[in-house]
């Protein structure tokens, strides 16, 4: 998978942020618990301090800024004009993963009561977040975010082996050669695992397939542009084979995912609504 400058730009910034929140609290956050109290650096990184409990609201309303957006994104009209489903998508992982992380800070890795519960709720929102993008991005669409179907996806094939047979002059041989594309999977764990392996061959699979362009005399500047072709090809087999149950298994995840991300919120609500009674109302 490419990455494009919009996730190098969001890569870039959450290395950044959680690298400099991290490396300033590091010298608190390695203290052992019985000693944090007496540091005088609690009052600035400790859960009720002015950094510490700073990560915990920029954290949580980078969360809820992130799921709203995105729910507004996939449901308002006109929206759309504002950039594509798939951008959305990576904003809203940007945010709901630095999110988590910065709370993660304002915890100061202790938990308990009511913080543990929202916690682990987040940590799983967050893994199940992590999944569900895998299955999303392996599900061919259209540019507006649309599932694609299988004849629309057989069209694209057939695309991609005139274009290799006409342009290169790539035997049909060669690309059945090249490497072997799983059958119809009817299961959502075999199916999860044939994408999963598909993804770590990735390199040794270009290598034999330029390899074979060799034996076949493909023009070695060709090689790249072919071996994209090939690989493309190879997806796109893949994807008819196993887009069934991968988008099974993105329905099931969705009505798993969204009930948790909920649990998530009211926990925090709660959270939040002990720490003001208390009176940990941070610089307002």
């Amino acid at each position: 998978m490419r990455l494009n400058w919009f996730e190098i730009v969001l890569g870039a910034l959450w290395v950044g942020t959680a690298g400099a929140f991290g490396f300033l609290g590091w010298e608190y956050y390695h203290l052992p618990m019985a000693e944090r109290l007496y540091s005088p650096l609690h009052e600035t990184f400790g859960p009720a301090g002015l950094v510490g409990q700073g990560l915990g609201i920029i954290g949580s309303a980078m969360m809820t800024i992130g799921v709203l957006l995105y729910a507004l994104r996939k449901r308002v009209r006109w929206m759309a004009k504002l950039g594509s489903l798939a951008r959305w998508l990576q904003f809203h992982i940007f945010l709901c993963t630095l999110g988590p992380f910065l709370v993660l800070l304002h915890t100061t890795f202790k938990f308990g009561g009511v913080v543990s519960i929202a916690f682990w709720s987040m940590a799983t929102v967050v893994a199940s977040g992590v999944f569900g993008r895998y299955v999303y991005h392996r599900i061919p669409k259209t540019i507006h975010g649309a599932f694609l179907t299988l004849d629309a996806l057989q069209a694209r094939k057939d695309g991609m082996l005139e274009e290799l047979s006409e342009r290169f002059a790539v035997p049909q041989a060669a690309l059945v050669m090249a490497t072997a594309t799983p059958a119809a999977s009817k299961g959502l764990g075999s199916a999860f695992m044939e994408a999963a392996k598909f993804d770590l061959k990735r390199r040794a699979r270009t290598r034999h397939i330029k390899r074979i362009l060799s034996q076949h005399d493909v023009p070695a500047a060709s090689h790249r542009r072919v071996a994209q072709l090939v690989t493309d090809e190879l997806r796109m087999e893949t994807q008819i084979a196993l887009v069934r149950p991968f988008q099974q298994m993105f329905k099931y995840w969705h009505a798993f995912h969204l009930p948790l991300a909920i649990l998530m919120f009211l926990v925090l609500g709660i959270h939040i609504a002990v720490a003001i009674v208390f009176g940990y109302t941070w610089v307002f």
